[in-house]
């Protein structure tokens, strides 16, 4: 709880298959560095909150509806409540710094 020294050399875990993460949990916000592997890909989905975020490292695809953009380190993404979004990545990994309001 409190501070990450660095993001590009924290200690992920294995999250989903291809995923690596460590996330901190408050009241109301979750925030979570993810390092996701080549060549994986998520073809959309949605939730009841908002989400944002920052790439940290690599390059990923995504799309929110019908936008879709290619974004690269210090590129930054957000994401309404309710709509369908997703990712791809290419040929190196994508490492992603995610807040989002906390599930009820």
């Amino acid at each position: 709880m409190g501070f990450w020294n660095n993001i590009c050399r924290l200690n992920l875990q294995d999250f989903r298959p291809g995923i690596r993460s460590v996330a901190e949990f408050g009241d109301r916000l979750v925030m979570a560095c993810m390092e996701i592997g080549p060549g994986k890909e998520d073809a959309g989905h949605q939730h009841p909150f908002e989400q944002c975020g920052v790439v940290v490292a690599g390059r990923i695809e995504m799309f929110i509806v019908d936008e879709r953009r290619v974004l690269e380190a210090m590129e930054t993404y957000f994401i309404p409540a309710g709509v369908i979004h997703g990712w791809k990545t290419f040929d190196m990994p994508a490492r992603i710094l995610d807040v989002s309001a906390k599930p009820n």
